[in-house]
């Protein structure tokens, strides 16, 4: 039944060919009379063609023997020329997509000659050069220098260096700050917390609560938060263009030995760290929590705090916590079960193995 019902479709199919190539002559005759109606049926009667009414007038004069009798607002003449030039165009094309020169290197080389470009700011094309022969790649200085000027690099290698590599390389001796606001339960009080994080650990040192700001506060804040980090590790503190952070706390850092370094104006970016723990402590505790008064308050973020510290992973530290704890693998002696303490109220909650009674 199958094969019956394919040969019906394949003769129908046969038959529909040979009509079409039986009145080939006049469906061809049809396009290009229909092709130049539409032409004459625009707005404006002047008939200068369009590149697009040209190439289908050309084409179909390849296919039908007969187009010169067809045409009414074309000159056979004009359509020659037009082919004429469409194949004038059509070498030229040809002729002009081979480039001069020496050949490209192969993409791999490119690639790799961009990333280490890419990883490395400060190097010119000498360097990454040489760095390339020792690994046993062959390739000229000057190929070097080609595929490198595709990467939007400054003239001046000072300011090669970029933000990133500028926290990593200060990673262990520096400490950042910043300032966040919340509104108590009835919007009358705006208490002003500040912390003070440990760039290397992403661990927070410090943290204090007030609804009334000042520089002494804020020296306070940092001689606690000093104590639990000897300063001698410490050369730098970042924080923004806050009053707070002003020439007074300068002072009081330069006594300490310990530099005090600002954001630039408008540049957030530039206290990333501190900035991405206030995300953190507004998308994770304060958009849940309502506070009643300042002591509700610092109880709370303590707690929440705490649990940053000891219980929270982050991807930066390959998932350990700010304050490193061992894997708490199953014992294998007794019966023991997964026990959960609930922390800010079961917001969040912490595990350990207990024995089973």
């Amino acid at each position: 039944m199958l094969i019956h019902s394919l040969l019906i479709c394949f003769s129908l199919l046969l038959f529909h060919l040979i009509s079409c190539l039986r009145y080939k002559e006049l469906i061809l005759e049809n396009l290009i009379l229909k092709t130049q109606l539409a032409a004459y049926k625009r707005k404006y009667k002047v008939f200068p063609t369009t590149p697009w009414e040209r190439c289908k007038l050309v084409m179909l004069s390849y296919l039908g023997p007969n187009w010169k009798s067809s045409l009414i607002l074309v000159t056979p003449d004009t359509l020659i020329s037009w082919r004429k030039k469409k194949w004038k165009l059509f070498w030229n094309l040809l002729s002009s997509s081979k480039k001069l020169g020496r050949p490209m290197i192969q993409w791999d080389l490119i690639k790799l000659t961009r990333r280490i470009a890419k990883q490395n700011p400060i190097w010119g094309a000498t360097k990454i050069h040489g760095t390339m022969i020792k690994l046993g790649f062959i390739i000229s200085e000057k190929s070097v220098s080609k595929y490198m000027k595709t990467l939007q690099r400054s003239p001046n290698t000072r300011k090669r260096l970029a933000w990133k590599n500028f926290y990593a390389l200060h990673a262990d001796s520096m400490i950042v700050s910043d300032l966040f606001t919340v509104f108590s339960y009835n919007f009358r009080e705006i208490y002003k917390v500040i912390f003070f994080m440990d760039l290397e650990t992403r661990q927070i040192l410090h943290f204090d609560i007030t609804a009334k700001t000042s520089t002494r506060w804020v020296r306070k804040v940092i001689k606690v938060a000093l104590r639990k980090k000897d300063p001698k590790n410490i050369s730098y503190v970042l924080t923004d263009n806050d009053t707070l952070f002003g020439k007074r706390f300068s002072r009081y850092l330069e006594r300490l030995g310990i530099k005090h370094k600002k954001t630039a104006v408008r540049s957030p970016w530039q206290n990333g760290y501190a900035e991405r723990f206030v995300k953190t402590c507004k998308e994770e505790f304060l958009d849940y929590f309502i506070p009643l008064n300042e002591y509700h308050l610092r109880v709370r973020l303590e707690e929440f705090m705490q649990f940053y510290n000891h219980n929270r992973t982050h991807l930066a530290l390959q998932k350990d916590t700010p304050v490193s704890s061992p894997i708490l693998h199953k014992p294998r002696d007794g019966n023991y079960k997964l026990h959960s303490q609930p922390v800010l109220g079961g917001l969040y909650h912490t595990y350990s193995w207990k024995k089973a009674a």
